[in-house]
């Protein structure tokens, strides 16, 4: 611009009007940065990001008030005040800090409303600031106005398999909706993850929530071990017909302790079954012949033991006694191939 063409701004420093500064050159307004007083900047109602931590918050309160303000905010007009686009953060800060001021870009045409909350998810999700179910409560939103997964794709900028992964996590129940929410993962797939071992296994998805609660983290892999975990600990339940409950107290154990990640289901291998037959006195033999008919074949427990003095403990079936080991006899003992417990 050449300073024939300069012309005198306004005087008035409470006068920040835009439309005081009419007489600025197009190239000019396109560039306009001012100081705005805090208490003349509102927050956006409808901003897509909810949650703001307020720790991190005093964090930069502090930064502000030691090294000053870096990036501006950026602002559009609405009556006589202003209203955020981007920088609520940086806004709440300031207000901790008690600064007077913020530098702001004023946008002159910031678009629809539409187009506002677009840029304002764009901005936050690409700065991997928003939680996980605020961005699947805006994409979600976008959906039912827009009516297409395309729509939102084009106007968002994200794929439409990435707005379905991160929608899905709505969905998401028990200890995979608690970490959802957390805030201590923002990403879909491991979110997903956990709801498959929500689904299979809750106290092993609890187990993994306790575990990320403790370690601040919970990465997408050990997620997605242990929903294949789950899962083939569910599958082989269905194939044998019994509850997996000693594969599920490993598995709680294993992410617990921070294990977990290179477990595998065992093969099934033959075992050694050691069948008996009573030969006591006539009470003992009516005690084993019920067991006997009620729970099934009577066989040496090989895993466990009895406190009883003198005595041994029989399996008839899922059921346990104790019998005095002198009264026990033998009838065969083989490999066989059992069942997973």
């Amino acid at each position: 611009m050449s300073a024939s063409n300069v012309r005198k701004l306004p005087t008035r420093t409470d006068d920040l009007r835009v439309s005081a500064l009419d007489r600025l050159s197009a190239v000019d307004r396109q560039e306009l940065v001012l100081e705005l007083p805090l208490d003349r900047i509102d927050r956006d109602p409808d901003q897509p990001r909810k949650k703001f931590d307020g720790e991190t918050l005093v964090e930069l309160a502090q930064n502000l008030a030691r090294q000053g303000q870096i990036h501006p905010v950026e602002v559009r007009e609405v009556g006589d005040r202003y209203v955020l686009i981007d920088g609520e953060r940086r806004l709440r800060a300031a207000a901790i800090a008690k600064l007077p001021t913020l530098r702001a870009i004023v946008r002159f045409e910031p678009g629809t409303p539409d187009d506002v909350l677009d840029r304002q998810f764009a901005a936050n999700f690409h700065r991997d600031a928003m939680v996980l179910i605020d961005q699947a409560r805006y994409l979600q939103s976008r959906i039912d106005k827009l009516g297409s997964l395309a729509a939102v794709s084009e106007a968002i900028g994200l794929s439409a398999a990435r707005i379905v992964n991160i929608t899905k996590t709505l969905r998401a129940e028990g200890a995979a909706a608690e970490l959802r929410d957390s805030g201590i993962t923002k990403d879909a797939d491991t979110i997903g993850a956990l709801v498959e071992v929500q689904k299979h296994d809750p106290a092993a998805a609890e187990a993994l929530v306790e575990r990320a609660k403790v370690r601040g983290k919970l990465t997408r892999k050990e997620a997605q071990d242990a929903a294949r975990l789950a899962k083939d600990c569910a599958r082989r339940a269905d194939e044998e017909g019994a509850e997996p409950r000693a594969d599920r107290g490993a598995i709680v154990r294993d992410f617990a302790e921070g294990r977990g990640s290179d477990r595998r289901p065992k093969p099934a291998e033959p075992q050694l079954v050691v069948l008996l037959a009573c030969a006591g006195n006539e009470l003992q033999r009516a005690q084993w012949n019920k067991l006997s008919r009620q729970h099934g074949r009577a066989r040496l427990s090989l895993v466990a033991t009895t406190t009883n003095p003198g005595c041994v403990l029989v399996e008839f079936g899922t059921h346990s006694e104790p019998f005095p080991a002198d009264v026990l006899r033998i009838l065969d003992a083989r490999f066989e191939m059992e069942k997973s417990s």
